[in-house]
């Protein structure tokens, strides 16, 4: 079975428990997931809108942006009258739209969602990194990084995002101090140890660079991932 297959596989099964409407609740359920290992379904099986985010996130995962689009949609439609539950599928829906490659929407999402709730630490995060990634609007989103990390100081998410948006910045010394404090919280992380392989790299610490990006190739099965790193260890490393 290819690996979307087993998405597919995983994503069916839950779509299954949706369709029959309130099985045993609390029951457990797995599916194989996209790396062939097991994937624990949503503990509350019998909740379509938990049930419809898990889908989205398989799907984001899976890179199939279009699919997780439509799930988180679902999600949303499922939690009318519940404004917490909408915004998280907000938040999800955004990053089923960064999947898709439609920038845009998935900004106006975030924004959308920070008008409502200024202080959502996972929209705050999300939108920086979404605007690092793309280089665009760095300062603001050094800014917004910065208030989930208040937030949250010790989540590995919002630290990682705070040291790549100082890397973007050219601020490499900060980039990997937090990049550090990252790991110190999710050491088995592959972005974050890409991450600091890519400030090392900035830096000249050319053996350290290698070393986390073999750290973060250990660490990943998704293809992107594996084929970027291996390129980045093939080629010989310069300033």
């Amino acid at each position: 079975m290819t690996d979307s297959g087993k998405v597919d596989e995983a994503a069916a099964l839950v779509k299954t428990l949706i369709n029959k409407k309130n099985p045993t609740k609390g029951a457990a359920a797995a599916g194989a997931n996209s790396e062939g290992g097991i994937i624990s379904l949503p503990n509350s099986t019998y909740d379509d809108f938990a049930n419809y985010l898990f889908i989205s996130s398989l799907y984001s995962q899976a890179k199939r942006g279009k699919e997780a689009i439509e799930a988180a949609n679902q999600a949303f439609q499922s939690a009318q009258g519940d404004q917490r539950r909408q915004l998280a599928a907000k938040v999800t829906l955004a990053t089923a739209q960064q999947m898709a490659g439609d920038y845009k929407s998935a900004e106006e999402t975030l924004r959308g969602v920070l008008k409502k709730s200024p202080g959502n630490p996972v929209a705050l995060n999300n939108l920086g990194y979404f605007l690092a990634e793309r280089d665009e609007k760095l300062n603001e989103a050094l800014d917004l990084i910065q208030q989930a990390v208040k937030i949250d100081p010790t989540n590995s998410s919002y630290l990682d995002s705070l040291g790549w948006v100082y890397f973007k910045l050219g601020k490499f010394d900060e980039a990997e101090k937090y990049l550090k404090d990252a790991l110190r919280f999710d050491a088995s992380s592959a972005t974050i140890n890409e991450h600091l392989g890519d400030v090392y790299q900035k830096q000249g610490k050319l053996d350290l660079a290698k070393s986390a990006w073999q750290k973060a190739l250990n660490l990943t099965s998704d293809a992107e991932e594996i084929n970027r790193l291996k390129a980045k260890l093939d080629t010989k490393v310069s300033r």
